[in-house]
């Protein structure tokens, strides 16, 4: 049994990807017969070292904001290993200038990325990191809501397209292109956009509400716990994906899980995990194309299931059995 213990940083005020992923890797952990604590970094890079100091294996979510984490584990000395997980932030806006980003990859023993893609990002910037990279996609556990029989789906599309998007409202998500998107639509369409996202700040705040009251397509539902988002989401004809940039998105696995079809930006984090060639997927801020895409799917039954069996032939990558074998594969290969 090892002493195992996860950094990852927090949000205050609210529950972000990090947080989600931290728990679940921890769970997998333990039920491979090891004690795990999680400990929060905080945006400052405060964190408290009780847990560190009985660590024998630490895991770092984020190689820059965890960066102080991993400096301290190596400056106590000693064999214990070192496994940095990236986040999307890490491989496609701090890599490869940031010094403290770069600093903590260099220093791993390991590597482990959430989607395909990532390993290719990895060896751009040099081979060896590739060699060192263990992919471990995002599982989704149970218990799941049950899906909407194809009867209630039929009769909800007598209303509405509905899409839907979980995210938080922050820069990098874009939070609001599905509304701007669906400004651009016809009047003959029945897209409608629910989402689902706590704000990151007062600003934020006020442009989606601003947005729910001038937009008839848009409606901001706030922060909701795990379960009701879920409800939600069974209840899409589509999730919505609009990132600048993301690692791997829980958000694209939960709704894989469920069967819903994904729609999205063109960006690593979602091609990385729905195929290279995968059609629901537009330019980053191209709010145009976005447009076009709802009204093919909505007009096209076709093409709508098309993504609909893409989506479908990706269902095993979220099975939690599949990425805890995949930790213990990353403990095998470091003779742990």
């Amino acid at each position: 049994m090892l002493n195992i213990v996860i950094a990852a940083p927090v949000r205050p005020g609210s529950t972000s990807g990090n947080d989600v992923t931290a728990k679940r890797w921890a769970g997998h952990l333990a039920d491979l017969g090891h004690q795990v604590a999680v400990i929060d970094v905080s945006p400052d890079g405060e964190f408290l070292t009780d847990e560190l100091a009985h660590g024998q294996l630490l895991i770092v979510l984020h190689a820059r904001r965890c960066a102080p984490v991993a400096r301290w584990w190596r400056a106590k000395g000693g064999p214990a290993p070192m496994v940095v997980a990236l986040a999307g932030t890490d491989l496609y806006r701090d890599l490869p200038d940031d010094v403290d980003a770069r600093w903590s990859i260099d220093a791993a023993d390991a590597l482990v990325v959430l989607q395909a893609a990532a390993v290719d990002r990895l060896a751009s910037f040099d081979p060896s990191l590739a060699v060192k990279t263990t992919v471990i996609h995002q599982a989704v556990p149970g218990p799941l809501p049950e899906p909407l029989s194809p009867s209630d789906k039929a009769e909800l599309r007598q209303t509405e397209f509905r899409v839907v998007v979980l995210s938080h409202l922050r820069e990098v998500k874009d939070p609001l292109m599905c509304a701007r998107a669906a400004r651009l639509l016809p009047a003959t369409s029945s897209i409608a956009v629910h989402h689902v996202g706590a704000a990151h700040t007062p600003e934020w705040e006020q442009l989606a509400l601003e947005e729910t009251s001038s937009n008839p397509r848009y409606w901001w539902h706030g922060p909701l716990d795990r379960s009701d988002a879920l409800e939600l989401l069974t209840t899409a004809t589509v999730l919505a994906c609009t990132s600048l940039l993301e690692g791997g998105a829980n958000v694209v696995t939960e709704a894989i899980a469920l069967g819903i079809p994904v729609v999205g930006t063109q960006i690593d984090g979602n091609t990385g995990l729905l195929g290279a060639n995968y059609p629901g997927l537009v330019p980053v801020r191209d709010d145009q194309a976005l447009a076009d895409l709802f009204l093919r799917l909505e007009s096209q039954p076709a093409t709508l299931a098309d993504l609909q069996q893409r989506v479908d032939d990706r269902l095993a990558i979220t099975d939690p059995q599949t990425e805890q074998a995949s930790w213990a594969d990353v403990l095998a290969k470091l003779s742990l």
